[in-house]
């Protein structure tokens, strides 16, 4: 049952690493708002299985990105509040894996939905199989983190006003 605390604790912890991204990062809420977008279009648009996961694993791969540039970028900030050459290079590419899986992302964006949307193929609501409803748990759980981001910004807020 010990092992079971701990594994729950570091849920909390995680969630806790998302959430602070979330609420300072303006990149991240950039992320989150357009990935909720298109896990809508995939519940809408006749998109594949296969798509599904190309177009999930793009998502995760952008916002783990961003989630280890923010830890990057907070740790040089920790060690060094001057400029240093090596704190540069450091977070210069770190963004730069965010850009590059961005990037990737928008590909795969364009690959899977320009077909569907061009002329617009919306899925038969008769199609609707028990995967769909895993897909469903994608804006479930952004939308959670939002809610939760903008409560601890407006607790934030309290505390400084």
């Amino acid at each position: 049952m010990l092992w079971l605390q701990g594994f729950l604790k570091s849920l909390k912890y995680a969630s806790e690493g998302i959430t602070y991204t979330l609420v300072t990062q303006r990149n991240m809420q950039i992320h989150f708002v357009l990935a909720f977008l298109v896990m809508i279009f995939c519940l809408i648009l006749d998109v594949s299985r296969l798509e599904i996961i190309l177009v999930f694993f793009a998502i995760v791969m952008v916002i783990a990105a961003e989630l280890v540039n923010t830890a990057i970028e907070s740790l040089v900030d920790l060690v060094t509040d001057e400029y240093h050459r090596l704190a540069k290079i450091a977070k210069d590419t770190a963004a730069a894996a965010v850009l590059l899986t961005a990037l990737h992302a928008i590909i795969v964006g364009l690959l899977v939905f320009h077909d569907k949307l061009w002329p617009l193929q919306m899925r038969p609501m008769s199609s609707f199989t028990i995967e769909w409803y895993f897909l469903l748990l994608g804006p479930v759980i952004l939308l959670y983190f939002i809610v939760r981001s903008l409560a601890m910004r407006s607790s934030v807020n309290r505390e400084r006003g």
